[in-house]
């Protein structure tokens, strides 16, 4: 079960707040000069002393339930073609990192952080889409040794 502060737990069950949970998503490459962080908000938003420019995307959270891996899913505005050039100039997988913050008090996240691993994209003329996932060193062989006839018999 995610922990949840009092403050973002008052803002929830109030009649009426004015309190917004925006995403902040950092995307990083060895291959981009510079991180892009956007914000799904409608002015910039300063975290941990970096600033997340406004972008029309949408992102879900993982579910609670313990079977598979935990992902999250986006899906990003291609209208402005400033994200879908960068992925179209790399190859690897994009590193990024999700937080959840509220924009009265910025610098305290809420939810996350969520360190992820983007391997592949879908897009077309209006949309990009894709999965973030969350634990990508679940996929990375362990030891050194492979399970073969040869090495571990009982298993065959």
């Amino acid at each position: 079960m995610r922990q949840v502060s009092e403050r973002l737990l008052a803002a929830v069950y109030a009649d009426a707040s004015a309190a917004v949970l925006v995403p902040l998503v950092q995307l990083s490459h060895p291959d981009w000069g510079d991180p892009v962080r956007f914000v799904r908000n409608d002015e910039p938003v300063a975290h941990a002393g970096e600033e997340y420019l406004p972008f029309p995307f949408e992102i879900t959270l993982p579910d609670d339930e313990d079977e598979g891996f935990p992902v999250l899913k986006w899906t990003a505005s291609n209208v402005s073609r400033e994200i879908i050039g960068q992925f179209r100039a790399i190859t690897g997988e994009v590193l990024g990192r999700v937080v959840y913050v509220l924009t009265s008090h910025p610098e305290i996240v809420e939810v996350g952080p969520f360190e992820v691993e983007i391997t592949g994209i879908e897009y077309d003329a209006l949309t990009i889409s894709g999965v973030m996932t969350i634990e990508p060193i679940l996929q990375e062989q362990f030891g050194y040794l492979e399970m073969t006839p040869g090495t571990t018999p009982a298993l065959f």
